[in-house]
């Protein structure tokens, strides 16, 4: 670890580290990735006022993917020039001279406490680690790197259901840093409007994700559970904007996409394999209702952060072996048998949702739908039936301060 250059002494925005200059984004190409590193590089921005750079790391076969992955241990400990010659044998030479056009371009020279490399995910952070190497340059990761773990990085912001470490370069977050701005919603919500005008009362969003190794959305559960919201938005002057993911599967998409063309209270349908434009920020700036489904822990960060108690809706589960084995581990985690870092699947994320349902940011769909059958639905009535919320919510902002108040050179 380097050594550490200056510390947040409690005064204002402008007496954090003022030789940061830039801030360069490595992206893999995933939003949900791309969208955490945007997220704390923005506020970094705002309290240095430091340029946001953003380029692509390379993209690999899957043959060359596992080869880069299973070498990239070897940057745990190690020289410029050994960096130097990993980034050579990853497809990385462009990258490097990518890189050095840019800082060259603005004066940035190695070794200078001016840079600073963020990433989100496994595939970025070897070449975040080894540029970091190159360019004697501090360097972020967000998540935890398979292989290379969090250990050779100055900050490393962790979500706490990965049960991290407690260590000097390490945050740890609940839930997914992210990119809303809620200065940008009212604006960005204005926009869509303009296009999609509401014709009732209320507006409500739902917000769609998709199968991965522990859940599954099917067309049955979604004529089960969006059918009800739209039968009940029908009933209750409301109109329903939706959004579904990049991971959601084609028959759930054709199903959304009938159960939309069969309801008068749908007024906008996006499907994200079909447009890569993210209506989720403009959605939580005008949205009095936010539904989510579990698998995207992501989707629930974005609607708390966005300023919304999240309405959560628990998909189906995949693998009844799978499910079984989660549900031993977590049952001898109760009973004390086991530590929480024995967690996995399932029950590991379900933590987070306990989390912000004890601070009043989360209600479970059933408790929502009861209170609505119930005609009890409104923003004052759940914020008496339920906890209140504390405060604003925002990991990114955290992440940013914190990098700040840490501020280290290689």
């Amino acid at each position: 670890m380097a050594e550490t250059e200056s510390r947040h002494n409690g005064q204002a925005a402008h007496a954090f580290p003022v030789y940061l200059k830039v801030i360069l984004i490595l992206s893999d190409g995933i939003r949900g990735h791309i969208n955490q590193s945007r997220g704390i590089a923005h506020w970094l921005s705002v309290l240095t006022g430091a340029e946001v750079l953003e380029i692509n790391v390379p993209k690999l076969s899957a043959a060359a993917r596992a080869r880069v992955k299973s070498t990239s241990k070897s940057l745990r400990n190690s020289t410029m020039r050994d960096a130097r010659d990993w980034l050579a044998s990853a497809d990385g030479d462009d990258l490097v001279r990518v890189v050095g056009n840019l800082l060259g371009e603005r004066g940035i020279t190695a070794n200078s406490g001016k840079l600073l490399i963020i990433s989100a995910g496994s595939a970025a952070a070897p070449y975040n680690l080894a540029l970091a190497y190159v360019w004697r340059c501090a360097c972020a990761t967000v998540m935890t790197p398979s292989v290379i773990g969090t250990a050779p990085f100055d900050y490393a912001i962790v979500p706490e259901h990965d049960f991290p470490k407690r260590d000097s370069n390490i945050l740890v977050t609940l839930g997914a840093p992210n990119n809303i701005l809620k200065e940008n919603l009212k604006c960005e919500a204005e926009t869509l409007l303009a296009k999609f005008p509401p014709k009732a009362k209320n507006k409500w969003s739902v917000l769609i994700g998709g199968d991965d190794a522990n859940y599954t959305i099917t067309p049955q559960w979604l004529k089960k559970h969006l059918g009800q919201i739209l039968n009940l938005a029908a009933r209750s002057e409301a109109d329903v904007y939706i959004t579904t993911s990049r991971r959601t599967k084609k028959d759930a998409e054709k199903t959304v996409k009938t159960l939309a063309s069969h309801s008068n209270a749908v007024r906008y349908l996006l499907i994200a394999s079909e447009d890569d434009f993210n209506p989720i920020p403009a959605m939580l700036g005008f949205s009095d209702t936010v539904f989510c489904t579990d698998d995207s822990v992501n989707m629930v960060s974005e609607t708390i952060t966005g300023g919304h108690r999240a309405v959560l809706m628990r998909t189906e589960r995949k693998g009844s072996i799978r499910k079984a084995a989660q549900s031993i581990v977590a049952t001898l985690v109760n009973a004390g048998a086991m530590s929480k870092n024995m967690l996995w699947g399932i029950p590991k994320f379900d933590l987070i949702f306990d989390h912000f349902a004890r601070e009043g940011r989360l209600i479970e769909y059933e408790s929502w739908l009861r209170a609505a059958r119930a005609n009890l639905y409104s923003e004052s009535a759940l914020q008496k039936h339920e906890s209140v919320v504390y405060g604003d919510f925002n990991e990114a902002k955290r992440a940013a301060e914190w990098i700040c108040a840490n501020w280290r050179q290689r």
